[in-house]
């Protein structure tokens, strides 16, 4: 179509759609050129992007000269969308290159280059440079990526401690996202043969694997007939509901899409004064500017008819080591509760990677006591709060009338919540000898051995199916990593045949073939450590002290039975006692993320309850998560 449209100072657009298109097929054909003709050079695709970059800009510039004199709709949006695209693709490959160009490299191999030839210092210093580098790289990609939030001098620790735990764990990884994915995909693989291997021998004391987990005669299942064990497992479920409320706004709304979305905003400040009502009774700090936070942990009592809990303090300041939670009382069960939140900001991302070790800051210690670094910080930021601004005081003093001053203390969290919440624990027995700790989905590197027995008397931790966040630490991801690797380097399939298969069972003849127990070696001397390649699938990471989930932990499984076998579809649920140190492998499954989200956490518990009737600690015949079990123990009554 053409036309002409005359502006008032006479100037005359002649076929502008014409002008339009033909200018854009030109910089698409020269994109198009640019990446067909892409080599393997860095230095050309700069080049390349350059160019594309000025053509873009050419682009704009086209768009404000003829965009709004042309008539041509179909031509203007066009136009646009390439314009709009273009900038997507720019954007998309300098984001790409951010995240996998390593400006090591150079000295990465020139370092085997020379360990190849000798053993001298120059080959210390180039690893010195090295593994500099990566720190620095890797510092560079997560300043980039937390670049919304204001820098601190904690923030700016944390990046150098996350950096240089990224840049030893991936150090000397000659692998890219997709070997990552087809090493996943072969690692369920092999985990899933080795269980149903298990389960063939005849002369083995394991009877099934729920959620991953192996079951055997010497399993402590929770006996939910018994009154006492019912009753602290109710519990468990009711504290749960505090852990919950912690995440504010974004987690009523995930639980409640719809009617929550109402009733937040019927009742917010800037529709109408009940939220100025609360405020008079609730010490509030850092809620957004409707106080929606404050508002949806009120609503998740209130939907379930809790109207004796009543919120005293929260605190929604979000640092790094620096996490929020609410204190409030709770007159039906006599407590004072503090609930804190977990991980749902970059921050808490950054707390929660600042994995190293770091002694408790307790006095009297029975043993060697450590903990998770950034949860020991977030604990005793929490604590110092709580001093200065005396707020346990005024929980414990809110109503002497009911006698809040002999209430007992109880202490909650989720993910990494969960952890601060148990070392908080720690710091606050001494005042109060008789709190209690439920600590939902901790994180596996959390507390050394001797503080893990420890905060058995005082902690219940709770853990759904194959959750990933109770199976990760320091030690753990560096046998994840050798795992791995292991699996990639003993595979000889392609790896879109890997990937392409992940969703279907690959027949054992294409699985890596696992040689066994190796060998034990001599230990390296120290001197020669320095020159071994990584390649013998070990890291630094290994060195560090091994850190556990907290408490006494109370495992909830599944499993999905066919329809022969118990005549129904849906996964039956049970809770039963776990090992703290069973924790040390990264199952891969589909849900090893989903079974960590806290409303899953919450429905899991609920289900153990509803699924009572099913008295799985007796006919272990029924227990075949993945439809397997053992055929040939000779202990199954069911048989």
């Amino acid at each position: 179509m053409e036309g002409t449209v005359k502006t008032e100072g006479g100037t005359v657009y002649s076929t502008c759609s014409q002008n339009i298109l033909s200018n854009f097929t030109i910089l698409s054909n020269v994109v198009s050129l640019c990446f067909t003709s892409l080599s393997s050079s860095l230095l050309s695709l700069s080049a390349i992007l350059l160019v594309e970059l000025v053509y873009a800009v050419v682009g704009i510039a086209w768009l404000f000269q003829y965009y709004q004199p042309c008539s041509d709709v179909t031509a203007k949006n066009l136009a646009l969308g390439i314009v709009v695209c273009n900038w997507l693709v720019i954007f998309s490959v300098c984001f790409t290159l951010m995240c996998t160009f390593d400006p090591t490299g150079r000295t990465f191999v020139k370092l085997k280059a020379t360990r190849r030839r000798q053993r001298n210092l120059t080959t210390y210093t180039l690893r010195h440079r090295l593994e500099e580098g990566q720190a620095s790289s890797w510092s560079r990609r997560l300043k980039f990526f937390m670049c919304c939030t204001r820098a601190q001098d904690t923030q700016s620790d944390a990046y150098s401690e996350v950096a240089s735990l990224f840049a030893e764990f991936f150090r000397d990884l000659d692998i890219v996202p997709s070997d990552i994915i087809a090493g996943l995909v072969l690692l369920r693989q092999r985990q899933r043969s080795n269980r149903g291997a298990i389960l063939d021998q005849a002369n083995n004391d394991i009877l099934a694997f729920l959620s991953g987990m192996p079951v055997t005669r010497n399993t402590k299942y929770l006996d939910l007939k018994n009154s006492t064990e019912m009753g602290m497992y109710k519990e468990v479920c009711y504290y749960m509901l505090f852990a919950l409320a912690a995440y504010g706004w974004p987690m009523y709304l995930i639980r409640k899409p719809a009617c929550g979305l109402c009733r937040l905003a019927s009742s917010c400040h800037c529709t109408s004064g009940s939220g100025s009502r609360l405020s008079q009774t609730v010490t509030v700090e850092e809620d957004n500017c409707c106080g929606c936070n404050v508002l949806a942990i009120r609503r998740h009592f209130l939907d379930r008819e809790l109207k004796q809990v009543h919120v005293v303090y929260t605190s929604w300041h979000d640092a790094v080591y620096e996490t929020p939670f609410f204190v409030a009382v709770d007159h039906g069960k006599k407590k004072v509760v503090i609930s804190i939140r977990g991980t749902l900001s970059p921050k808490d991302a950054l707390t929660d990677l600042t994995g190293d070790s770091e002694r408790l800051p307790v006095e009297e210690q029975h043993g060697n006591w450590l903990g998770h670094k950034g949860m020991v910080y977030s604990a005793e930021y929490i604590k110092k709060k709580l001093e200065q601004e005396m707020i346990l005081s005024q929980a414990f003093g809110r109503d002497l009338g009911k006698g809040t001053m002999h209430y007992g203390l109880v202490i909650v969290g989720h993910s990494l919540g969960a952890g601060t919440a148990a070392i908080l624990s720690f710091l606050l027995r001494p005042q109060y000898p008789t709190l209690q700790c439920y600590s939902y989905s901790p994180p596996g590197g959390l507390l050394s051995e001797d503080a893990m027995e420890y905060s058995k008397e005082f902690v219940t931790s709770v853990v759904l199916g194959k959750d990933l966040v109770p199976r990760i630490g320091l030690s753990q991801l560096e046998g994840f990593r050798r795992h791995l690797l292991e699996v990639l380097q003993k595979s000889d399939k392609p790896k879109w045949r890997i990937i392409a298969g992940g969703t279907k069972c690959i027949p054992k003849s294409e699985l890596p073939v696992d040689d066994g127990p190796q060998p034990q070696t001599a230990p390296v001397p120290p001197s020669t450590r320095l020159w071994l390649h990584p390649s013998d699938l070990s890291i630094a990471l290994s060195a560090s002290t091994p850190l556990y989930p907290p408490g006494k932990v109370i495992h909830v499984v599944h499993n999905h039975p066919s329809e022969t076998c118990c005549g129904q579809e849906e996964p039956t649920y049970s809770a039963l006692w776990g090992d703290n140190k069973s924790f040390n492998e990264v199952i891969i499954s589909p849900a090893m993320l989903n079974e960590h989200m806290p409303h899953m956490v919450m429905e899991g518990l609920n289900k153990v309850c509803e699924y009572n009737r099913y008295t799985v600690h007796v006919c272990l015949g029924f227990l075949c998560i993945e439809n397997v079990f053992n055929p040939r123990h000779p202990s199954l009554p069911c048989l």
